[in-house]
């Protein structure tokens, strides 16, 4: 416990996840990364976009015009950066000007510069979390191994918003076939580590052409500039569905009150919030917001940094996450993760480092290696591996020395990624697959329901065949709200592992489900208790819905008529999916409009 700092001015060596922050506005500003293979352009982009975007001063462009002109060269874009990073090395403070650029939408930061030596390091940092990307690519030489490694980290870090850019056109002629055939190749490169490009866009960062205006020498392109594409773009810390995460920094003492500080990272904070501590399990409510210039603030959003007060004191530290009492994050003290590796030596299985995931930091061991692979081909190299090699990835075990709060990176981003270090050197990072409940002791996932459904190939049906862990279900309001307005679900599954959890959902909100087995693959459609009952009043012969008897064929129609009534979906959507379905057509079997 210590006297308290200002709130906002966190510890110099306070690991911060964008140390460009203070210097804009959390909330409309966008963090970008640009990655590709060395050459293909990234400073000249950059350039480009300062001066383009009238984010560099004219005096700045006068002196490097100048500075060219005595040397003999040609102006290029690529010399500004090559200026700044002059200026880095002699530790001279670089202009907020040149170190962000603005369009009339929002202002922008560059997290990372072009030849830095530590770029691939920086890129999987927390310190350099990036809201887009952008993958530039040479029109003229194509997807090069840099290029491919760079999106496979891309991948890695769950970076979905990703322009690419197909650089130095103006050298063929600003050929149509030729943009076309790299975007292909880009395209399915991208599709084989789960990613899409949100554009692909034709330009010359030299010439200019199409980064800011549209270019009189693609008339064939009828997509977005750069810099349209971009600020199409969204901040990753949407509020939107996601959860409170607030990582605790620190806490301090002042006027004999708690002051718990930390930086929101996802969902959003009000007085008289019910919360959660984890990984301790400790729950209180909200009592204030602790400010210097709002002393009657109420309400705060994701990036912002805050302190707060509680009406109990809980025990917490560093490390911990205030959570929603709703959707907390798993206490953990083992993880699954896809892992990059950058440490000079191989990292040996059995290996003690140091994990950190927000503000944790806590010791670790790997203790599995379940696949080596190659980061620029994607080939798997070795399964069962004892190590992993420089720049490699491999999908791996951590066991942690105490519990932490973590999340599936495909559920939070801002608790899914964490570095590794060794000594006090950045050595790796990667995001968590799946966790190991502290509590349960075996890997656990929480599922929250109404966001796992979805329309194809069936309707309403919640897929889980690709589950590897245990799981458990969050029903959340939404859910329960559909059910007891008629609809129902149908989960698929191929693990009996997964029936327990659909049974305690069953028992807990007075549910009925019927359960099938065809061939390797497990079903359960569940529905609220008063639809079952109210389908099986509608049809002939029904006794018993523990036990229901097969619908004969000549009651389909009257079957789907039920099925409309009560589930409220399409009668041709339920009478195509009879006719095709393999099933029997039940009692008491109806998943809005899809009869089983």
């Amino acid at each position: 416990m210590q006297a308290l700092p200002l709130i906002n001015e966190p510890d110099a060596d306070e690991p911060r996840a964008d140390e460009h922050e203070d210097a804009m506005d959390a909330h409309k500003g966008l963090k970008i990364v640009i990655v590709g293979h060395v050459d293909h352009g990234k400073s000249t982009l950059i350039g480009r976009l300062f001066f383009d975007t009238g984010s560099l001063p004219a005096e700045r462009y006068e002196e490097i015009v100048a500075t060219c002109k005595r040397q003999g060269r040609e102006f290029e874009f690529a010399y500004l950066m090559d200026a700044l990073e002059e200026e880095r090395e002699q530790n001279i403070t670089i202009e907020t000007a040149q170190t962000f650029f603005k369009t009339d939408k929002r202002p922008y930061v560059i997290i990372d510069a072009p030849g830095h030596k530590e770029f691939l390091k920086n890129m999987i940092t927390g310190s350099a979390a990036a809201d887009a990307a952008i993958l530039l690519v040479d029109a003229n030489e194509g997807m090069q191994e840099q290029t491919r490694r760079h999106a496979y980290v891309l991948s890695l870090l769950g970076i979905r918003q990703i322009i690419v850019a197909v650089n130095k056109l103006d050298r063929a002629g600003f050929s149509r076939k030729l943009f076309n055939a790299v975007s292909g190749e880009v395209t399915r490169f991208l599709h084989s580590v789960g990613l899409v490009a949100s554009y692909i866009v034709p330009i010359s960062a030299k010439d200019g052409d199409n980064i800011v205006n549209r270019s009189a020498r693609t008339p064939w392109f009828h997509g977005p500039t750069f810099v349209q594409a971009l600020d199409a773009f969204e901040s990753v810390r949407s509020e939107d569905g996601v959860p409170l995460r607030l990582p605790i920094q620190d806490i301090y003492k002042w006027d004999n009150k708690r002051i718990y500080a930390g930086r929101i990272e996802s969902g959003q904070l009000r007085v008289g919030d019910r919360i959660i501590v984890a990984p301790t399990g400790k729950t209180t409510t909200v009592k204030g917001f602790v400010t210097w210039n709002d002393p009657d603030k109420t309400r705060a959003r994701a990036g912002e940094s805050v302190g707060i007060t509680l009406t109990d004191e809980l025990f917490a530290e560093r490390g911990h996450v205030i959570a929603s009492t709703e959707r907390p994050p798993t206490p953990t003290h083992e993880i699954t993760a896809s892992l990059f590796w950058l440490g000079r030596e191989p990292l040996k299985r059995g290996q003690k480092l140091s994990l950190r995931l927000a503000t944790a930091d806590v010791e670790a061991e790997l203790t599995a290696v379940t696949e080596r692979i190659d980061s620029s081909t994607l080939a798997v190299l070795e399964k069962d591996a004892a190590e992993i090699h420089n720049t490699e990835t491999a999908n791996v075990r951590l066991r942690m020395k105490k519990p932490i709060a973590a999340d599936p990176f495909d559920e939070n981003v801002r608790l899914g990624r964490f570095v590794i270090a060794t000594g006090d050197r950045v050595a790796g990072g990667g995001i968590v697959r799946t966790v190991v409940n502290a509590l349960l002791g075996t890997a656990h996932r929480v599922i929250r329901l109404s966001d796992a459904v979805t329309s194809w190939p069936e309707p309403n049906l919640i897929d889980l065949r690709s589950e590897q862990a245990q799981i458990e279900f969050d029903a959340d309001p939404a859910f329960l709200e559909a059910l007891r307005q008629g609809d129902a679900y149908l989960f698929r599954f191929v693990s009996l592992d997964h029936l327990p959890p659909i049974s305690r959902l069953a028992y807990e909100h007075d549910l009925v489900y019927t359960f099938r087995r065809d061939g390797q693959s497990l079903s359960v459609v569940l529905q609220a208790k008063k639809t079952a009952e109210k389908i099986a009043r509608r049809r002939p012969g029904i006794r018993d819905l523990g036990s229901p008897p097969v619908l004969p064929s000549r009651h389909i129609k009257a079957h789907h008529k039920a099925v409309e009534n009560a589930c409220g979906r399409a009668k041709s959507q339920a009478i195509r999916y009879i006719e095709r379905s393999s099933w029997d057509v039940t009692g008491d079997a109806c998943v809005s409009g899809l009869s089983i």
